[in-house]
C-alpha cells in the first residue's frame, strides 16, 4: 500500500506481525485508519450475531471459539488504551502483553457474558482509543515502549486497529463458510440418498 491510499476492510491482514507489516499504514490519516477500523469492527460484529450464543463458544481447527477472538480483540484494545494513556499523563506504559493470556481473556467474557454485551464493550473499547489516538495525534511517531518495543505509537494503533480487526473479522467469517460448506455437503448427501432409495 503506498501513499493515501485507504486500506480495504476486504484485504487480508498481512502475514507478517512485526513492525514492517505495519508501516504500509504509516502514511494514512488518523481519519482513514478510524474509518477502516470502524468497518472491520461493523464485519465483526454481523460475522458473531449470525454465530449467534448457542455456538459461538465452539471451538475451531485452532482451538479457539468465536466468542475467545472478539473478547482477545477487546482485551487487545483495552492494553493499547492503556499505553496511549500512559503516554498521555506522561506515565510508564504496561509492560506486558497481557491479550495473550487466557486469563485476561476469560476475564472478559465473564465481565461481558452477552455476545450483545461483548459487542458493546468492543465498541467501548474502540471509541475509547480513538479518543486517546485523536489527542496524541501530533506525537503519533514517538516510540511507545510498554508491551509493543520497537514500535511507534502510529504503527501500534495500525497493529490493533487494523491488523488484529482484520484477523478477527477473518476468522469468524471463515467459521461461517466453513458451517454453510458442511450445511451444503450435508444437504447434497441427503438428496444423494433420496435419489437412491427411490
Amino acid at each position: 500500500m503506498v501513499g493515501n491510499s485507504a486500506p480495504s476492510a476486504d484485504d487480508p491482514p498481512p502475514a507478517a506481525r512485526e513492525g514492517h507489516a505495519v508501516r504500509a499504514f504509516d502514511d494514512l490519516p488518523l481519519e482513514t485508519l478510524e474509518e477502516a477500523c470502524g468497518e472491520l469492527h461493523r464485519r465483526v460484529a454481523v460475522a458473531i450475531r449470525y454465530i449467534g450464543e448457542e455456538r459461538a463458544d465452539e471451538q475451531d481447527e485452532s482451538r479457539r471459539s468465536p466468542r475467545q477472538r472478539v473478547a482477545s480483540l477487546a482485551v487487545l484494545l483495552e492494553l493499547t488504551a492503556q499505553t496511549f494513556a500512559a503516554v498521555a499523563a506522561g506515565t510508564s506504559p504496561p509492560s506486558g502483553r497481557v491479550d495473550r493470556h487466557p486469563a485476561a481473556v476469560a476475564a472478559v467474557m465473564y465481565g461481558s457474558p452477552t455476545l450483545t454485551g461483548l459487542l458493546q464493550r468492543l465498541e467501548q473499547d474502540r471509541r475509547m482509543l480513538a479518543s486517546l489516538a485523536r489527542g496524541l495525534e501530533s506525537r503519533l511517531d514517538t516510540p511507545s515502549n510498554g508491551a509493543w518495543p520497537g514500535l511507534s505509537l502510529r504503527q501500534v494503533l495500525s497493529e490493533v486497529t487494523i491488523v488484529a480487526a482484520a484477523e478477527c473479522a477473518h476468522a469468524l467469517e471463515a467459521v461461517l463458510r466453513r458451517w454453510d460448506e458442511e450445511e451444503q455437503r450435508a444437504l447434497e448427501a441427503a438428496r444423494e440418498r433420496g435419489e437412491a432409495d427411490v
